[in-house]
C-alpha cells in the first residue's frame, strides 16, 4: 500500500508539473511590439505552442510585410533575429516565422492569414543560412536565431 501511494503521489506531481508547463505561457507582447518596428514590417502576430508536450515551448511569429520578394524577406528575417534572441519570450526557444504578403487588419485571424504567407524556399533560406526544405515558414532553432542576431 505505502509502495502504491508513492507512486501515485509522483504522478500527481508530475501531472501538476505538466499542467503549470501550459499556465505559465510567455507573455508574447513585447515580442510582438519590438518586432512591430522593423522597417517594412505593417504588423504581428505572435503566440505559443506546445509540440510534443506543455514543457515543450515553441514561438510562432506572423510578419506582416509591405513588400513579399525574396531579398525583403531575407532582409526582415535578419532585422527579426536580434530581437527574437532578446526577447524573454523568443530568446532559447523554436521559432517559425511566417511572412504574410499584406497588413494585419486585411485578416480576421492567423488562420486566414496563413493563406497569403509567402513561400521560405530553399534559396531564401539558404541566404540565411538555414537547412529547409521549401515550406510555408521560417524554422529556426535557438542557436540560427542567435547565429542570425549576431550577423552571421
Amino acid at each position: 500500500m505505502k509502495r502504491f501511494r508513492a507512486v501515485l503521489a509522483i504522478a500527481v506531481a508530475i501531472g501538476a508539473l505538466a499542467l503549470s508547463g501550459c499556465a505559465s505561457d510567455p507573455d508574447v507582447g513585447g515580442l510582438e511590439s519590438g518586432l512591430s518596428e522593423i522597417d517594412g514590417v505593417s504588423g504581428t502576430l505572435a503566440y505559443t505552442t506546445h509540440s510534443g508536450g506543455p514543457w515543450n515551448t515553441q514561438v510562432v511569429v506572423l510578419l506582416f510585410v509591405d513588400d513579399p520578394s525574396e531579398e525583403a524577406v531575407v532582409a526582415t528575417a535578419r532585422a527579426a533575429a536580434p530581437v527574437l534572441a532578446g526577447d524573454p519570450a523568443s530568446s532559447g526557444r523554436e521559432v517559425a516565422v511566417y511572412f504574410i504578403d499584406g497588413d494585419r487588419a486585411d485578416y480576421e485571424g492567423r488562420s486566414a492569414a496563413f493563406a497569403d504567407a509567402v513561400p521560405v524556399t530553399p534559396a531564401l533560406a539558404e541566404a540565411l543560412g538555414v537547412s529547409q526544405p521549401g515550406s510555408e515558414a521560417l524554422r529556426l532553432s535557438p542557436d540560427d536565431v542567435r547565429r542570425l542576431a549576431d550577423g552571421s
